[in-house]
């Protein structure tokens, strides 16, 4: 662990760096595609060489979207490869972790294209490149950090391990890889008693259990989603902003149409 951190450890801050690729796609290749166009009114004269208007869109927007699923693609699997020693030695990160879940696998794909879609979509809504590349920057993030806290725990239900720390095994149990949504002590009724978790080997080898007040039966109650359920998570992920860039794509369609 200790040489795979050194030798790698500093790229760890530059891959970082990917969690802002979308967005950036987004902006400066989606805000302006038609913006741009609308804005110095060259997109009359392309409509007027016999190309209609959503011929025009869904032509612009499949190039790029192909083009930038490609890329999100490779980038997105090249980070699962590399990042994968450290998830195996380091028993804290899991590939669920926030920020190394969000730049690899297949989910940078779908962030990726909703970047794209809103900021087409910004650039029909206000035919002006800086308003449409703000409209992006703050819709993409407020959906991103919504999705993450509010939608992303819920994909499956959690799985519960119950385990006595009085008088039983020892340890929480192996939750290697797995995704720890809650750790919280409770005594045997159920009641809670402190957030975290407890080990007693040994009932009389355990101070915590006189200062938290604990009673034979008292147990850690940890709420998680296993490690295995990791590229179903990545999938479902991919599916909503792929969903949400579907809808963007169509509500552009419909805008470009009104568009003088």
């Amino acid at each position: 662990m200790d040489e795979f951190s050194s030798a790698y450890g500093s790229l760890l801050l530059v891959s970082v760096l990917l969690l802002v690729v979308p967005l950036m796609i987004g902006l400066f290749w989606g805000a302006p595609i038609i913006a741009r166009e609308v804005e110095q009114g060259t997109h009359q004269m392309i409509w007027t060489q016999g190309i209609s208007r959503r011929h025009w869109a869904l032509a612009k927007c499949a190039l790029l979207g192909g083009a930038v699923t490609v890329f999100a693609l490779v980038y997105g699997l090249g980070m699962s490869w590399w990042y994968q020693p450290l998830g195996a030695l380091d028993v804290r990160q899991t590939r669920f972790t926030e920020v190394f879940f969000d730049m690899q696998g297949v989910a940078p794909v779908g962030y990726t294209l909703f970047a794209v879609a809103l900021g087409v979509f910004a650039g029909t809504a206000l035919p002006k490149v800086l308003p449409a590349m703000a409209v992006t920057l703050a819709g993409f993030a407020g959906v991103r950090v919504a999705v993450a806290l509010l939608g992303r725990p819920r994909y499956l239900t959690p799985e519960v391990a119950d385990r006595v720390i009085i008088g039983g095994p020892g340890g929480q149990g192996d939750l290697a890889g797995a995704w720890v949504l809650a750790k919280e002590v409770r005594q045997a009724d159920g009641s809670f008693v402190s957030s975290g978790t407890v080990r007693c080997p040994k009932p009389d080898s355990c101070a915590a259990t006189a200062e938290l007040g604990l009673r034979p039966g008292a147990y850690n109650h940890q709420v998680f989603q296993p490690g295995d359920r990791f590229w179903t998570f990545q999938w479902i992920e991919t599916g909503v902003f792929v969903a949400l860039a579907a809808l963007l794509l169509w509500l552009t369609i419909r805008r470009i149409r009104r568009i003088a």
